[in-house]
């Protein structure tokens, strides 16, 4: 996995995990089968499939089921939420991320002490060479890795190669400038504030990953969003989820309504009221799923 492949997928991964925030109440969500892979027919649509990925996962619990396989083989395009192959993405996310003041600047010398001994004790890593990555990016940088293991494996990057080896064209719902812009939206100050949070709850971050990865595994759509938005506040949930399913619904749909196509989006995107299963459904299309 290229270095900014996976630095990308680290960031995103933050949006599917809706980790790293107080913990709110868990609300009941709309019932959603188990099944992480959907069949989207009716009204003109060329049969299409909907499938639900969890961007970074241990390279030991990594499993793309046959029937996914199967169902891309069976589809002329695939989309993905951006394309990993763009070079303006690469340039993007590397200007983005950098600031031009260090990160002892924006904490306490006892809150910056705190943090860079968390970096050398816990991960082995020195301080020196992130000191002018925002905060937001660095927390995804060192403490995603160390959660899933330092060498994960990506579905959506998975699901990318296969899409190319079998000559497939590829489709992205987001432009490279639509994907960093999200990574920016709080202040530097909010960022480290919520960098040092993340330090001091990081035992809980690794239980609360075990129980994400438990329940994507089992399929269940509805536990997961559950759980997902239940660590994001309502405004996060909104942009980070709900405006982007409505952005994402007309693409999608013009797409599949011209070729048969195989759509892969973090599974948070596919649950909830405001989810892509029932937007679709809302507008009549028949969205089933594919159990085997």
């Amino acid at each position: 996995m290229g270095t900014f492949k996976a630095s990308f997928l680290f960031f995103l991964s933050l949006f599917f995990g809706g980790m790293l925030l107080p913990e709110r109440a868990i609300c009941a969500t709309p019932s959603t089968e188990n099944s992480l892979l959907w069949k989207v027919s009716g009204k003109g649509i060329k049969t299409s499939y909907l499938y639900g990925t969890f961007h970074l996962v241990p390279k030991d619990q990594f499993v793309l089921p046959n029937k996914v396989k199967e169902k891309m083989i069976k589809s002329q395009v695939a989309v993905f939420e951006v394309d990993l192959d763009s070079p303006k993405l690469t340039s993007l996310l590397s200007r983005s991320m950098r600031m031009s003041q260090p990160l002892e600047s924006l904490m306490t010398v006892q809150e910056y002490n705190l943090f860079a001994s968390f970096v050398k004790d816990t991960l082995e890593r020195s301080m020196q060479q992130f000191r002018y990555i925002k905060p937001g990016f660095l927390g995804q940088l060192l403490l995603y890795p160390k959660l899933l293991g330092y060498s994960p494996e990506s579905y959506d990057l998975a699901l990318l190669d296969l899409a190319k080896k079998w000559h497939k064209s590829v489709y992205a719902l987001e432009t490279p400038e639509e994907q960093v812009a999200l990574f920016d939206q709080s202040t530097l100050a909010d960022q480290a504030s919520q960098l040092l949070n993340n330090v001091k709850q990081f035992d809980r971050q690794r239980k609360l990953m075990k129980k994400m990865l438990s329940l994507y595994q089992q399929e269940d759509l509805a536990g997961l969003y559950s759980l997902i938005t239940s660590q994001e506040d309502e405004k996060s949930n909104d942009m980070l989820l709900d405006e982007r399913n409505h952005k994402w619904l007309t693409p999608m749909v013009n797409m599949m309504k011209k070729h048969p196509s195989f759509v892969a989006v973090g599974a948070a995107h596919l649950a909830g009221e405001e989810g892509l299963i029932q937007l679709l459904r809302a507008q009549g299309y028949k969205v089933e799923p594919v159990l085997n």
